[in-house]
């Protein structure tokens, strides 16, 4: 038997836009995102055979065909032509319907774990499999600052991108991404939505003086379905907080900095309310992590 066990990171999108919808009704995406220090722990063990176990301790997952690593692992048994028993276990930390990234995450630790044990397939191939299980998944195969285009395909990764402190709070409501795109589709019925070029807003970033120009077009319609994140970006801006926001389809709502000491010091202050989780956070650069 063969094992491996990866952190797998959440991710925060500090930008996130939605440029138009396709013929096939698809969204046309464009977003910044940078991988945090906040993981969960996925161990993989395979053997020859056939079948897929999956087990996790700590936050309850679907333990069946609906837990996005019990597909990736499918899919890459499927597509690699290997007969393999997969084992896969799941320390689980990163809330669920949060827009934190966690099940696209899980995934690509499974087919980097399995890649890692059968090397059956180069990164370009990695990539192109991950599209299949969802948008962020080919994102987490290198878990770097990236622009991430298109339906998630194109990824420009940004080598020099500045790395943030975050603290988030997490108010204990899973959202439906279907359910918010949905939403997205009936507040919008322009085709084209005009932004701010990708280059100036990666000069906002790098520029130490600028305010982050942090931008979600999901934010919105989550609000609509779910009023009550508006009440936690409040939380936040009522501390004076500029930099705040919702990551991804939500419903987990942050702040960014780029001073570590300033955002000790919020996470300290909300870390003793008992009624929404808060976690410390920073970005990272480089891929899953071996333990």
């Amino acid at each position: 038997m063969s094992s491996v066990k990866l952190l797998s990171p959440a991710k925060i999108n500090l930008t996130l836009e939605i440029l138009g919808t396709r013929a096939d009704g698809y969204h046309e995406l464009r977003s910044i995102i940078q991988p945090i220090d906040l993981f969960d722990e996925v161990t993989i063990e395979s053997q020859e055979g056939r079948g897929i176990e999956l087990d996790s301790s700590g936050i309850p997952v679907p333990l069946d065909k609906g837990n996005l690593a019990w597909k990736a692992a499918h899919l890459f048994i499927e597509k690699s032509g290997w007969e393999l028993k997969v084992e896969i276990f799941i320390k689980k930390r990163i809330p669920l319907g949060a827009g934190l990234g966690g099940g696209s995450s899980n995934a690509a630790s499974v087919m980097i774990g399995l890649n890692r044990l059968t090397d059956a397939f180069s990164e370009k191939e990695l990539l192109k499999l991950a599209l299949n299980l969802g948008a962020d998944v080919p994102f987490f195969i290198r878990s770097q600052t990236a622009v991430i285009e298109g339906i998630g395909e194109k990824i420009n990764t940004l080598r020099n991108f500045p790395l943030f402190y975050y603290v988030i709070l997490f108010p204990n409501i899973n959202t439906s991404t279907e359910m918010v795109y949905k939403k997205w589709d009936e507040l919008n019925k322009s085709d084209r939505v005009q932004n701010e070029s990708i280059d100036e807003q990666i000069r906002k970033f790098s520029n130490r003086s600028e305010v982050l120009p942090l931008i979600n077009n999901l934010e919105n319609p989550a609000i609509a379905l779910h009023p009550e994140i508006k009440a936690y970006k409040q939380i936040l801006t009522s501390l004076g907080l500029e930099s705040v926001l919702m990551t991804g389809s939500g419903s987990a709502v942050y702040t960014a900095f780029r001073s570590q000491d300033e955002a000790y010091e919020i996470y300290e202050y909300l870390n003793t309310s008992p009624t929404f989780q808060v976690f410390l956070a920073s970005g990272i650069k480089g891929w899953h992590r071996l333990i």
